[in-house]
Parts: C-alpha cells; structure tokens; sequence
C-alpha cells in the first residue's frame, strides 16, 4: 500500500481527498457557467432594448 510522505495518508483517503475536490471543483464550474448565461442574457437584452428605442 502506498502512503504519501507529507501527510502519511494511504492511497484510499488520498483518492477520496481527490474525488471531494473534483466535486467542488464541479460546482464552482457549473457556477460560472450559470454566471456567463446570465451576463449573456443580460448584454442581449440591453442589445434588444437599444434595438427597440
């Protein structure tokens, strides 16, 4: 079994460690992607209101 040397955990907890991250990581992405839509949203509207007056 491989143990890492800085923190002397087994291989196990350090895919666990990994998976929590990549989960984190996962919502933070979806996060910013539902951002982006939402300025996009914003910008074409403004585009349309422009159009409109």
């Amino acid at each position: 079994m491989a143990i890492s040397l800085k923190k002397k955990i087994t291989f196990e907890e350090l895919v666990q460690e990994n998976r929590q991250q990549i989960l984190k990581d996962k919502l933070l992405m979806e996060q910013i992607e539902q951002n982006l839509e939402s300025r996009m949203h914003q910008t074409v509207r403004k585009l349309d209101q422009k159009k409109i007056n």
